[in-house]
């Protein structure tokens, strides 16, 4: 199949508008600006990104979101081992020889890309955060609720589903016209079998999806003992998602797809409250007071908390700080799950013994480099940095006396 003529002329037209306006930027940025005037510019960029989200917090939407995220690539590993290999190689492209500085740079991202795929480090890491949400969990039935309150059980539901196809609501539209040939065919339609299979599916889960599972374990076990449990399941909108004429910010969010799983486990729809305006932590907190307020519902000043390991500690400390710094006394049960790792044996003595006793077993593919590897110690790494981050914005205290 070839492309029509008039096709072939306007996509090399606009590939010709793209490579003009890409070489007068280039020029205006690296020819006809000073160095000096550039350097400044991306620093006041930095601040003033920098004052806004101290302001205003992490914007997680838009074109403000895209930035921050494409500012925040250096604060991760991988965007700090990137910026490290583009620097040195744009050297070898320059001038074709390394110098001092892009050897040093050479010797410090390789290794460090090396280290942090490592199996073993990368489980290493991941234990001891995930020690940390251990320390701090316990059981609920050591926290008697006073009378007349019921159990309420905050779910993070953040990055627990995939985006999929639903049910149609809408008719069957009429069969497309017959288009020109073009260079890509575009996929065969849908039969309307094949169709209603994908979206009788049920909701997708992602990795974390563990604590849906787990949501629905806590509740269960909370209804047996009496307590009238009321889950609260936290999420932001789904920004990768288009929304079409009609649909609201609450259908397409996260938390209603985390809603109808947990409603599909057997939990009544009563007993879940959505909030669809809570893509991180301190938002989820935010929301979770100001809803509790707003309803009238007495918690008991507890509140079991279920998020991933990993974060738990700063999970944990967040609500704790919001809710005592807004005068609500508050009592975190931690409930942590989506454990990457297994205790060590030594936080096991005295505790369980003989076939009880659970170890993952050491391999030589533990020495070998791996995208998992590398993606769990990503993941350890980026919470740390997020801790020191609402350490900075005062979401959290460098001390935990008491949750």
């Amino acid at each position: 199949m070839v492309l029509l003529v008039t096709d072939v002329f306007v996509l090399l037209t606009q590939v010709l508008l793209w490579v003009v306006v890409g070489l007068f930027a280039w020029y205006v940025l690296l020819r006809a600006l000073p160095r000096a005037f550039l350097g400044g510019l991306v620093l006041l960029l930095l601040l003033g990104v920098a004052a806004f989200t101290f302001y205003r917090g992490s914007p997680a939407q838009g074109l403000v979101g895209d930035i921050f995220r494409l500012i925040a690539i250096p604060f991760s590993p991988l965007g700090i081992i990137l910026i490290l290999l583009l620097i040195a190689f744009s050297e070898l492209l320059r001038g074709g020889k390394l110098s001092r500085t892009g050897l040093i740079l050479l010797r410090i991202a390789i290794p460090a890309l090396l280290i942090l795929s490592i199996p073993a480090v990368s489980y290493f890491l991941a234990q001891r955060a995930e020690a940390e949400a251990i320390d701090i969990a316990r059981p609920v039935a050591a926290q008697a609720l006073p009378a007349g309150a019921r159990r309420v059980i905050v779910s993070l539901a953040q990055d627990t589903t995939r985006l999929q196809l639903r049910p149609r609501t809408q008719p069957i539209p009429a069969a497309p016209a017959p288009t020109a040939p073009q260079l890509i065919p575009p996929p065969s339609p849908i039969p309307a079998g094949t169709l209603t299979l994908l979206t009788d599916q049920p909701v997708q889960l992602t990795e974390r999806g563990d604590i849906l599972t787990y949501t629905n374990q806590v509740y269960q076990e909370e209804r047996a003992r009496g307590t009238a449990p009321l889950v609260i399941v936290t999420a932001g909108d789904r920004p990768e998602r288009l929304r079409r004429t009609g649909e609201t910010q609450n259908e397409v969010s996260e938390a209603a797809d985390a809603r109808r799983f947990l409603q599909d486990l057997g939990i009544p729809e009563g007993d879940i409250i959505g909030d669809s305006n809570s893509p991180t932590i301190q938002s989820s907190a935010v929301n979770v007071r100001q809803e509790l307020r707003r309803r009238g519902i007495n918690f008991g000043n507890q509140l079991i908390l279920v998020s991933s390991a990993i974060e738990m500690n700063r999970a944990a400390l967040t609500f704790n700080r919001e809710f005592n710094s807004n005068n609500v006394p508050l009592t975190v049960i931690p409930r942590p799950t989506n454990f990457f790792t297994l205790p060590a044996r030594e936080a096991l003595r005295g505790r369980a013994q003989g076939r009880d006793v659970v170890e993952r077993n050491f391999q030589l593919a533990d020495l070998i480099p791996s995208i998992d590897a590398f993606s769990l110690s990503s993941k350890v790494i980026n919470e740390y940095v997020t801790s020191i981050y609402y350490f900075l914005r005062g979401w959290i205290r460098p001390v935990r006396t008491t949750l």
